[in-house]
């Protein structure tokens, strides 16, 4: 489990804290630094990109690009690395108005073709507005041309340029035009962003925007978080508090989550076998599961009813099944439920000297004297888990 910085959404405030259990299975990717302990969600994460070389701009020229729609088949058409080449992205931004409804704008989006958009970081250089792609009817009323597009000669819609297409020259770009593409395009000269942000993703390889070393992602599994809201929420309610002179002041607020079942899914994917759950003695709702055989009129029944009796009388948690099942649907069941100590009382057992004691964790049982047996579960449950 590790904490990393995430993105306020629609809760606002000032900071953000996720705690992720790291799991390839994860909804989220995170970007880490082993060197400097840098640790963010992907949606905020900053990084250092291979800037690119120094070089005088070159007169654009118009070239044919048939069946060219993706940047991986106009870098090979062309013959260039995807770092000369512009990518372009048309999203609607969408928020609520006066009058309850939605108000759209539409955002032209420019990465360079070696990176991808991170929409976090875009919708909140919008305003924190939703963001949907655009159909192709909206592309072609803004003056573009869906795979061959370009911010050259739109006609609407807001150009927001990541911070690397501005400081790469040259770059290949749409011409706007079915079947072509533009050579040596350059921000400033030949188009104008309307806003200049940082809206790349951070990616395996970039540097760490602290120290330089080379980031890694990995994926987690959200399962807490924590927001510092500060006043906002205060001054919208007027909850205040009195300071010391007596005057009126905002209650300064945080916002503190816990996923349950997100953590049960979790440890069920941290601990557990081909049978079921393997649930650690700190979070197993009883620490024991008690099994009877041939039922609770039976001399096994009344021995059952004694363990359970001393074992909660000495404080231990116990999970009683005497449905009267078959052993196999009993014993499947334990190992489903997974709690940290199986105990069964047969007559097997007690001509065997006692109850029959096993670890979900292991794989080897014991028969343990009546008398011994809740000093036995106790030094079972403080002994370490079993690989």
């Amino acid at each position: 489990m590790i904490a990393v910085g995430g993105d306020v959404g629609i809760m606002g405030g000032s900071d953000a804290h996720e705690f992720m259990y790291l799991s390839p299975l994860g909804e989220d990717t995170l970007v880490l630094c082993d060197r400097c302990g840098y640790s963010e969600n992907r949606q905020v994460a900053t990084s250092r990109k291979a800037a690119a070389e120094p070089e005088g701009l070159l007169a654009i020229e118009r070239v044919a690009t048939p069946d060219a729609k993706t940047i991986e088949e106009l870098a090979a058409m062309l013959g260039v690395a995807r770092a000369r080449t512009a990518k372009i992205v048309f999203l609607v931004a969408e928020r609520g108005g006066e009058d309850g409804r939605p108000v759209q704008r539409p955002i032209v989006a420019v990465v360079r073709g070696d990176t991808d958009l991170n929409e976090a970081k875009l919708a909140n250089h919008v305003g924190g507005a939703e963001l949907r792609p655009m159909t192709l009817e909206e592309i072609a009323a803004i003056g573009a041309v869906a795979g061959f597009a370009s911010p050259i000669g739109l006609t609407g819609g807001d150009v927001v340029a990541d911070e690397l297409v501005m400081a790469s020259p040259n770059l290949v770009a749409g011409a706007n035009e079915e079947g072509w593409h533009l050579l040596n395009t350059n921000a400033g000269r030949d188009w104008q962003p309307d806003v200049v942000a940082d809206i790349a993703s951070a990616d395996d390889g970039d540097g760490c925007s602290v120290c330089g070393e080379p980031l890694r992602t990995v994926r987690g599994i959200e399962v807490g978080n924590i927001f510092k809201l500060g006043t906002r929420f205060a001054k919208a309610f007027g909850a205040t508090y009195l300071d010391p002179e007596g005057n009126a002041q905002p209650i300064v607020m945080g916002s503190y989550g816990i996923g349950v079942g997100r953590l049960l899914a979790c440890i069920a994917e941290e601990h557990h076998d081909e049978r079921g759950l393997r649930l650690p003695v700190a979070i197993a709702p009883y620490a024991v599961h008690l099994t009877v055989l041939r039922g609770a009129d039976s001399p096994a029944g009344e021995v059952a009813e004694r363990v359970y009796a001393s074992l909660g009388a000495a404080g231990v948690t116990v999970l009683f099944d005497d449905r009267g099942e078959r052993p196999g649907v009993q014993f499947a069941d334990a190992d489903l439920i997974g709690l940290p100590v199986r105990l069964t009382v047969s007559e097997r057992s007690i001509a065997a000297g006692g109850i029959e004691l096993k670890r979900r964790d292991a794989g080897e049982s014991r028969v343990v004297a009546e008398d011994a047996l809740v000093a036995a579960v106790r030094a079972e449950l403080e002994a370490p888990a079993q690989a």
